[in-house]
């Protein structure tokens, strides 16, 4: 049905390409109104494919011969002259319809390269993750665990209490590095499954900044919130892993106890989230390499380097964006925006 469908567009553009010779032909001499076909003809062989260029460029010229050569009415070529001007037709049609099925193919092949070697590219820096910032803690957990159990070691509840307390910052720590990790692969597969809710944002913010409290220890995190902010329609497991990353990214950058501030606003078509921060700022030329995957920028703090990418995604996917500004003073400002 949808070859079907591709051979009738086709011939439609050719139907509609003999309406606009006829009225040029009517009002003005034009020997070569006929190169119009062509324009048919190379649209089918660029997007529809190799058969409906051919069929297109087999109607050009029979409707030419029916409508506008001599006997008209007829699929016969009284003069000679004209019989050699349609076969060149039909010639040049059928070589441009060639010419163009053989640019789209190298078009799309020379895209499945890129898709190739951006997956291989994946792959090797998903294999870099894997064997460096999921190891860590790991081999975190691993010591810690090991020490508890070790029943020659006396440790008081202070000790063991901190020994726990880092076991489950490192399991928090692994689960956020592998839900990035499944999130980043979803998106490059183009298989995120958007299921939309209205919801609330602030609260849906909230939730964020309280789940990060321990992240957040010893810094002041001042949220504004403009009356009225309507509900916004999104998946909330996927915009509270984008609020999540951005939060983090600002807790990880910048210098300990400084201040970051979560503003809240809308306009008549968008919701904004800005997280603002006071750290050292990012360089206009490098802003957009801190969305690449992997792309950890110029600092030694631990990640993956996949919380960025993915948050822009994920609000992309909603039909927003997520950019990144300088905060005036001094420091970053990102910007994550959602359709209303």
């Amino acid at each position: 049905m949808l070859r079907l469908g591709s051979y009738l567009i086709a011939l439609a553009t050719v139907a509609i390409t003999l309406g606009l010779v006829g009225l040029l032909r009517s009002r003005f001499d034009l020997p070569t109104a006929a190169l119009l076909y062509l324009v048919p003809i190379i649209l089918a062989a660029t997007r529809l494919g190799r058969g409906p260029a051919i069929a297109a460029a087999l109607a050009s010229a029979l409707g030419h011969d029916y409508f506008f050569l001599q006997p008209v009415g007829s699929l016969t070529v009284a003069n000679v002259d004209e019989a050699v001007g349609l076969v060149l037709l039909l010639f040049t049609a059928l070589v441009t319809a060639q010419l163009a099925d053989t640019a789209r193919h190298a078009a799309e092949q020379e895209h499945e390269a890129a898709v190739a070697r951006r997956s291989d590219e994946l792959k090797t820096s998903l294999l870099r993750a894997v064997s460096h910032d999921l190891r860590t803690p790991l081999a975190s957990i691993k010591a810690n665990v090991s020490g508890l159990r070790q029943p020659e070691v006396a440790y008081t509840d202070e000790d063991r209490a901190e020994l726990l307390a880092a076991i489950e910052d490192e399991a928090d720590r692994l689960d956020g590095l592998v839900a990035n990790l499944l999130e980043a692969s979803r998106l490059e597969a183009g298989a995120l499954t958007l299921h939309k809710e209205p919801q609330d944002l602030a609260e849906l913010v909230q939730a964020v900044v309280a789940r990060l409290r321990p992240l957040l220890a010893g810094r002041t995190v001042d949220m504004t919130i403009q009356d009225g902010l309507p509900l916004v329609s999104c998946n909330y497991a996927q915009i509270d892993r984008a609020m999540t990353n951005v939060l983090e990214n600002a807790a990880r950058h910048t210098p300990v106890g400084s201040p970051i501030e979560v503003r809240l606003g809308f306009d008549a078509h968008t919701a904004r989230v800005l997280v603002v921060d006071h750290g050292s700022g990012v360089p206009a030329n490098e802003r957009e390499r801190l969305f690449q995957a992997f792309e950890r920028g110029n600092t030694r703090a631990h990640g993956s380097g996949l919380g960025l990418s993915i948050a822009r995604g994920l609000a992309e996917a909603h039909g927003g964006g997520l950019d990144l500004q300088d905060t005036p003073g001094g420091g970053a400002t990102f910007c994550l925006t959602l359709p209303l």
